[in-house]
């Protein structure tokens, strides 16, 4: 256990910010949140972490993805304040990953603009999925109840593809390879972190109350698919709410209901980078359901655009035997439908 004065980490934290701020600001930030702060040790627990790019231009990092071995891109430490101010890790999460490796892991590439951010929702505790899924390979620690500081750890070095998200620059600011890409973000050789997050570890759970002001309403349809895991019906509801092609289209518009806060879907993954633009093409999004029976992973996959095979040929033949003039349509650039929900792992 480490123990910190909490005026000298203040003080620390200054002269470490101020030496850094002469030698390279620390451009990738974290935050964490989370839906509530207050939880037994073994109740499921979603907490958040958002990635920042604080640059004024686009850059890539590594996300998870679904890793199944190595060691963790982001991983908690635990701290007890005591009445004095000293800090004392009580906890840190192994990095090492235990994961059913029958299918092979990975780790993404987000691209974010300017100022844009990602979030990556933990699960802690979701036994059920701990083997399939990272995001669920985490436990809340073992401790007694009371008040409790936590901060998320990034440390992507250990990944091969972190050379091509990454310039790395080491404890004195100095940049360890010369030659580097200047399209790359800079990131410390000992990584970042986020700023401390409160939350109480309590004996018993809490009853959750969805709040319905700040999500759906207590009869929303969705929702109850959802608790029923009537996943058909899922589907079709979020098929007839996402029929805008340009809804779709890298989420820049989001007008159906379906992506608004609801109190039984605990995450809604961000849309590709970029999507193909021939016709058809295809754009997927991971999307996590929460009920009584826990988290399930999902993916949701739409087609965007259609070409008619008939119209193609007639057009063909057409032009074969010299009428340019007349074209039968053989294509919709407008056309949006979702095709599939898939569960995930699992």
């Amino acid at each position: 256990m480490i123990k910190i004065n909490y005026f000298l980490l203040l003080l620390n934290s200054a002269i470490s910010f101020s030496v850094k701020a002469d030698l390279r600001p620390v451009y990738l930030s974290l935050e964490i949140s989370a839906p509530k702060t207050k939880f037994t040790t073994t109740e499921l627990v979603q907490i958040n972490v958002t990635l920042k790019n604080g640059t004024s231009n686009r850059h890539s990092i590594l996300i998870p993805g679904n890793q199944s071995k190595g060691l963790k891109l982001i991983y908690f430490s635990w701290y007890k304040v005591d009445e004095k101010n000293f800090y004392t890790e009580v906890h840190r999460d192994s990095r090492i990953i235990s994961m059913d490796t029958s299918v092979k892991g990975y780790v993404n590439f987000n691209r974010l603009d300017s100022n844009e951010s990602t979030t990556i929702p933990f699960f802690f505790n979701d036994t059920k999925n701990a083997k399939k899924h990272i995001n669920s390979n985490y436990e809340i620690p073992n401790l007694p109840p009371g008040n409790y500081k936590i901060i998320a750890w990034y440390y992507p070095w250990d990944e091969e593809l972190a050379k091509y998200a990454f310039n790395k620059y080491d404890w004195k600011g100095q940049d360890e390879n010369t030659d580097k890409n200047t399209e790359l973000l800079d990131l410390s050789e000992s990584g970042t972190q986020s700023t401390y997050f409160d939350v109480e570890i309590v004996e018993q759970a809490e009853i959750d109350t969805p709040n319905f002001t700040n999500s759906c309403e207590k009869a929303c349809k969705l929702c109850r698919t959802i608790e029923h895991e009537n996943w058909k019906r899922t589907k079709g509801i979020i098929r007839s709410d996402s029929k805008d092609y340009e809804e779709n289209n890298l989420g820049k518009n989001t007008k159906g209901t379906w992506q608004k806060a609801h109190r039984n879907i605990a995450f809604l993954g961000d849309n590709p980078d970029a999507i193909l633009a021939s016709l058809p093409a295809f754009l997927s999004r991971e999307i996590i359901f929460q009920n009584k029976n826990g988290i399930h992973y999902f993916g949701l996959t739409w087609q965007l655009g259609k070409i008619s095979r008939v119209g193609s040929r007639i057009n063909t033949v057409l032009y074969m035997i010299g009428i340019k003039r007349i074209r039968i349509k053989d294509s919709n650039v407008n056309y949006s439908k979702l095709k599939y929900l898939r569960r995930i792992g699992i």
